[in-house]
């Protein structure tokens, strides 16, 4: 019976890990949109009138419009693009971290019938010794991105709000899209570094 108990653990532990590798490609491909979508912000920001005429003209030709779109809408899917995957950035962080902690708990309760010397790979294995770089990559991660994440938001609606001169219903809803990008960026920045 003890067998069977620690086969159904060991199983566990091995689907857990599978999970935790899938979240971790989710989460690469999120940034890699994000930087995607941070880019062409930049573009726009540093060079509003080419980015408008760009962005137009490629949406005209590949959707075979009879006339220019207004770069205002762009500007406003680019920045719920930009909402969504930071929303589901954040999600995935955060699921692999209270997995990590999951884990860590298999691996002890595995570890012990092995007299602690195996199942630590995420575990003691992994914390001990931890690389001078993986700090660094971590403090890139969680507080270098955000916090640029959140300055680029900010001179972005800015900028967008002194180019335009009045409030349209389109840089409202900008704003309140901006607004929920700082919010979530800095709830996920109290939940990583702050959590209990």
């Amino acid at each position: 019976m003890e067998d069977a108990k620690l086969q159904l653990l060991h199983d566990h532990y091995k689907d857990t890990f599978f999970y935790i590798q899938e979240y971790i490609k989710l989460r690469d491909r999120l940034f890699l949109f994000i930087l995607i979508v941070v880019t062409l912000m930049l573009f726009q920001v540093h060079s509003p009138s080419e980015f408008g005429e760009a962005v137009s003209q490629f949406i005209t030709k590949k959707l075979e419009l009879k006339s220019p779109i207004n770069i205002t809408f762009i500007g406003s899917i680019l920045w719920f693009g930009l909402l969504s995957l930071v929303i589901r950035y954040f999600q995935t962080v955060v699921h692999i971290e209270r997995q990590y902690k999951y884990i860590h708990q298999i691996e002890e309760q595995l570890s012990a019938e092995y007299a602690n010397k195996v199942f630590t790979r995420e575990g003691k294995s992994y914390l001990n010794d931890y690389p001078l770089f993986s700090s660094w990559a971590w403090i890139l991660y969680t507080i270098v991105f955000p916090t640029f994440l959140v300055g680029l938001v900010i001179v972005k609606i800015v900028g967008e709000i002194c180019q335009a001169g009045s409030i349209s219903l389109l840089i409202s809803v900008n704003v309140t899209i901006a607004l929920f990008i700082v919010l979530s960026t800095l709830f996920y920045l109290l939940l990583v570094h702050f959590k209990k």
